[in-house]
């Protein structure tokens, strides 16, 4: 990939889409623009836009990789946190996810979230490592159980389930969740996963959405937390134990050494499906959580390793 000041024509071409200072060419054919300015002393904000014919062939992130290879200081750049194609640009050319700036982008006269990138002189070369990577087929299944990456159409049906009653006095939050709250989630999901942050899954047995699971990371310890939720025609099923064996697999295929989730202690059912799964009940952890009314509860806790 080479960069280079982009002439008059190529900056024209491509101005409506950012203000053009480089040229990004594949061989002798123009595929695409990067913009370059000094956000503040010593850091560079970067923004790069592939033209369509020229996309999905990791031009973006091989121009990225070009310019760091020519940088001598910070270089930034900044993505929608809805925004997981640019937030795969970033790390594919090595740049680390910093921080979270909330309310800090123009959309429509709203301020969407955006994510700091960076990228330093003497950062390891090549992709940013990634603590919870892609599903190799774009899901877990079993034959009769399949789990697939939590996304944006599935805020109807997780709403639903997270205001069951039973599901929210289940839950560390049990006030009503309101639909606005768990739309963001499902629309910041996958930028999660892309963090390393948790991976949200939603059950399917068929075509049917069953429930909801969660691997929460805490890749510094290289352990996770298990959580899950079911619909209650789909409990008492093996659906939920086997959705368990599926993340737990999973998470140990990927790096994973220890295995938690936590239940109530009168939450029976559910502690038999951790115990179907293979996890073994290692302690009881008193008042937890707080509950309404200035009450507090213990967690039970189970573990399973490789």
């Amino acid at each position: 990939m080479i960069l280079r000041t982009a002439t008059a024509e190529e900056a024209a071409r491509l101005a409506p889409y950012l203000p053009v200072t480089h040229a990004v060419l594949d061989g002798d054919r123009l595929a695409g623009g990067l913009s370059l300015i000094e956000a503040r002393p010593g850091v560079r904000e970067v923004s790069v836009w592939v033209i369509p014919e020229e996309r999905r062939r990791g031009v973006a992130s091989k121009a990225l990789r070009t310019l760091t290879e020519q940088a001598d200081g910070r270089l930034e750049m900044i993505t929608d946190v809805v925004d997981t194609v640019s937030q795969r640009v970033a790390l594919n050319a090595g740049f680390t996810r910093e921080s979270v700036r909330r309310g800090s982008g123009p959309n429509g006269g709203g301020r969407p979230d955006e994510v700091v990138w960076a990228w330093l002189p003497g950062d390891p070369a090549g992709s940013a490592p990634r603590p919870l990577p892609d599903l190799r087929d774009g899901e877990l299944r079993d034959g009769e159980v399949s789990l697939r990456p939590l996304g944006p159409a599935d805020a109807d049906d997780l709403w639903a389930l997270m205001n069951l009653p039973d599901v929210r006095h289940r839950s560390v939050y049990t006030q009503e969740r309101p639909r606005t709250d768990v739309v963001r989630r499902c629309e910041r999901a996958a930028s999660e996963w892309l963090a390393g942050n948790r991976a949200d899954f939603v059950i399917r047995v068929g075509d049917a959405f069953a429930g909801d699971i969660g691997l929460y990371n805490e890749a510094w310890s290289r352990q996770a937390m298990v959580g899950y939720s079911m619909l209650p025609e789909f409990r008492g099923k093996g659906v939920a134990t086997r959705a368990v064996r599926l993340v737990s697999a999973w998470a140990f295929e990927i790096g994973v050494r220890r295995l938690v989730a936590g239940t109530m202690t009168d939450n029976v059912a559910s502690q038999r499906v951790l115990e179907k799964a293979g996890f073994v009940r290692e302690s009881v952890q008193r008042s937890r959580f707080d509950r309404p009314g200035g009450t507090r509860i213990d967690d039970v806790v189970h573990v399973l390793f490789p």
